[in-house]
């Protein structure tokens, strides 16, 4: 909704000048974007959007997540999204207003696992000050990366978080059951933050990520198998929750600002032939054309998947049973 505020002027006016007014008020309180508001009805919005006056803000770091927080405060909060849609959150870099944004926040909540890299030092400096901030990361099990597997490090490992959070994947939405364990903990604070009881929104929306989890686990068990390529090592954790395996991946890293070696492309390329593995599944912060050339070498489909944000989903739900379908399609 836009806001218009005028001053009034003690002056004639025509009616036709009197119309004209009434029909812009009119046309501006119908407008809205359809990225302002969730579909339970709060108030989910961009930093570059007006929060709802009198509510609490909760400053999320990006959609999916922000999702997820929507469905739990409903209309007693107002979710602010820092990073937007469609922006890889692994080299996003803040704004002044961005910073000030999660400063002001009632509670921010971020991914925990260093994977919102250009926020680190933001949300850091709320950690270090106690300040209201919820990391999933400290949340759940945590997967970690194999003993001599040193390519996912980061550039984080010798600070002061790197010892929690340095060799942890930060993929950790892509499991609606990783959702599910971090959930109680996550209630807690928003009831906290906002001053509201969100048991019963808690209870709603565990029976929906239960349900999703559970056909999530139906479409990839109707699959022979489920052998996965990735642009960068992003499936773990569904692939861990309902039994497929990572062949390999383009960019050997948790993070997307890595590039991969030619040895390493030519080792992919032999996984994929040994596995017979029908699709290469690309996205965000892989070039196209590497894919693309990638899969036209091996014979194979390359697929773009969008594993790091809503992409139009009108929920999470919505987001994982894409994804799935996607996989399930490219393999079956």
């Amino acid at each position: 909704m836009i806001l218009i505020i005028a001053r009034v002027f003690r002056m004639r006016k025509t009616n036709k000048l009197v119309s004209t007014f009434i029909a812009l008020i009119v046309l501006a309180s119908c407008t809205s974007t359809s990225d302002s508001t969730s579909t339970n009805g709060s108030s989910l919005a961009t930093t570059s959007d007006s929060v709802v006056a009198g509510l609490p803000v909760i400053a999320v770091t990006y959609s999916v997540i922000g999702d997820i927080v929507s469905q739990l405060v409903g209309d007693n909060a107002s979710v602010n999204v820092v990073i937007p849609d469609g922006q890889d959150p692994h080299d996003f870099q803040p704004s002044a207003k961005d910073i000030e944004t999660i400063n002001n926040a009632a509670l921010v909540v971020s991914n925990g696992l260093e994977f919102e890299e250009g926020l680190e030092e933001a949300l850091e400096n709320i950690a270090d000050s106690s300040g209201n901030i919820f990391m999933i990361g400290d949340h759940i099990t945590v997967r970690k990366i194999e003993d001599g597997d040193d390519d996912h490090g980061d550039d984080h490992k010798d600070d002061d978080h790197g010892d929690e959070h340095g060799s942890g994947d930060p993929h950790l939405w892509l499991s609606p059951a990783t959702m599910l364990e971090m959930l109680p903990a996550l209630t807690t604070a928003l009831s906290q933050a906002t001053g509201a009881d969100l048991s019963a929104e808690a209870t709603a929306l565990t029976t929906k990520l239960q349900d999703l989890d559970g056909e999530v686990e139906s479409i990839i068990n109707g699959l022979s198998e489920c052998n996965l390529v990735s642009g960068h090592d992003e499936m773990g954790y569904f692939a861990d929750r309902y039994g497929c395996e990572v062949i390999g991946v383009i960019i050997p890293s948790f993070t997307t600002t890595s590039e991969a070696t030619a040895g390493e492309i030519a080792e992919l390329k032999k996984q994929v032939e040994q596995n017979k593995v029908p699709a290469i599944f690309t996205g965000l912060g892989v070039s196209p054309d590497t894919a693309t050339q990638l899969a036209k070498e091996l014979g194979i489909k390359a697929v773009t998947l969008s594993t790091h944000y809503l992409d139009g989903a009108a929920n999470y739900q919505e987001f994982i049973l894409k994804l799935t379908n996607q996989i399930a399609e490219a393999l079956g």
